[in-house]
C-alpha cells in the first residue's frame, strides 16, 4: 500500500468515526420499543388462558396502532398509547371492523416484555413478549 493510499484510508476512518460520534451526540432516537410482533397470553379471570399475537406500530410520539389474532375473531387496536418515560402502555381493542371497544389492556413495557391488567368484556391479566 502506498503512503497516499494509506493516508486516504486513515482519513476515511477518522471522518466515519467522527460522523458516528456526532450522530450519537445529536440525540438520535433510541430503537423503537413497541413496533413489531408480540406474542403472549391473556389469563382471564375464571381460569381460561388464550394465546395471542399482536402486530404493533409506534409512531414515536405516543400513539400505538395495530392488530391481533388469537381470540375467536381477529381484532385491532382502536386507540393505543405508550409513554416512553414511564413505560406505560394502554391498548383499547375491538373486533376487526367494529368500532366498539371490547377489551382494554393497561400495563407497562420493560426490556421487551409487557404485562398488566385486562378490563372490559373480560377481566384478567396479560403478558406479551416482543419477537421483532
Amino acid at each position: 500500500m502506498t503512503v497516499k493510499a494509506f493516508s486516504i484510508a486513515c482519513w476515511i476512518l477518522v471522518l466515519g468515526s467522527a460522523a458516528g460520534w456526532a450522530s450519537a451526540q445529536s440525540g438520535a432516537p433510541a430503537s423503537d420499543p413497541i413496533s413489531g410482533t408480540w406474542t403472549g397470553e391473556f389469563a382471564l379471570d375464571g381460569g381460561e388462558s388464550v394465546s395471542v399475537t399482536f402486530q404493533l406500530k409506534y409512531d414515536g410520539k405516543g400513539a400505538v396502532s395495530g392488530s391481533f389474532t388469537g381470540l375467536p375473531i381477529p381484532g385491532e387496536v382502536k386507540t393505543g398509547t405508550f409513554d416512553s418515560a414511564t413505560g406505560a402502555l394502554k391498548l383499547e381493542l375491538s373486533k376487526q371492523g367494529e368500532s366498539v371497544v371490547r377489551l382494554i389492556l393497561d400495563g407497562t413495557v420493560a426490556n421487551g416484555a409487557a404485562s398488566g391488567r385486562i378490563t372490559g368484556e373480560g377481566t384478567g391479566k396479560f403478558t406479551l413478549v416482543k419477537k421483532e
